[in-house]
């Protein structure tokens, strides 16, 4: 079943995201905040550390993020926007072409496995959320938001196909990509870090997505 995604201005003060630059602030706070958990991990992130990196205020922060905990559901729904935010770009390079659609995005969840900053995001959520309660709920909510965008991405290319298929289908391609994250960011195991496996492991991914 789908559930919408919660949304980052519901994380903070009403009519604040509204205005130009008000949301141009929450980018700010997000981006910092972002850069602070995944190069300095979870201990570092405060609202009182955002707001000396960006030099304001931790009253001028709290206008937007009552919280330590606001603020990490804001940065997890906004890393969700930016998954969201590339799907939509994709469908219109691809219209009407779920196959290739399906296609240009796990090519794009393999580069973002690829990249440090994308992985330490996740190491740390995956942390925080064994021992922190909203964020348990929270990686839930992300993953079936994520499972949902999949499932839907394979229903368009495969019509024919049962809903235990599907499933079984899309709970294949997320473990996949789940364990991209770790392969490659466990060191050059088996020449993991080469395109010529970045290449392989996304042939791997269209066979599970019956692609080939």
């Amino acid at each position: 079943m789908k559930k919408a995604p919660t949304n980052i201005t519901s994380k903070i003060r009403h009519g604040t995201a509204v205005r130009s630059r008000g949301r141009h602030r929450v980018s700010e706070i997000l981006k910092t905040a972002q850069n602070i958990l995944v190069n300095q991990g979870i201990g570092a992130l405060s609202t009182r550390r955002v707001a000396d990196e960006m030099g304001i205020s931790v009253g001028n922060l709290a206008y937007y993020f009552s919280s330590k905990d606001a603020l990490l559901e804001a940065i997890i729904d906004h890393v969700i926007d930016q998954y969201d935010t590339e799907l939509q770009r994709e469908s219109k390079d691809f219209p009407g072409d779920p196959r290739q659609h399906l296609e240009a995005f796990l090519r794009y969840l393999v580069e973002g496995a690829k990249r440090p900053e994308v992985r330490a995001f996740f190491y740390q959520f995956w942390g925080l959320s064994t021992n922190h309660e909203q964020i348990a709920v929270a990686r839930e909510v992300m993953y079936l938001h994520f499972s949902t965008v999949m499932r839907d991405l394979l229903q368009a290319v495969h019509l024919t196909k049962s809903d235990i298929e599907l499933d079984l289908m899309t709970m294949s391609m997320m473990t996949l990509v789940e364990g991209l994250h770790v392969i490659f960011g466990s060191g050059d195991i088996y020449g993991s870090s080469s395109d010529k496996f970045s290449a392989h492991i996304f042939q791997v991914m269209l066979r599970t997505a019956a692609l080939k």
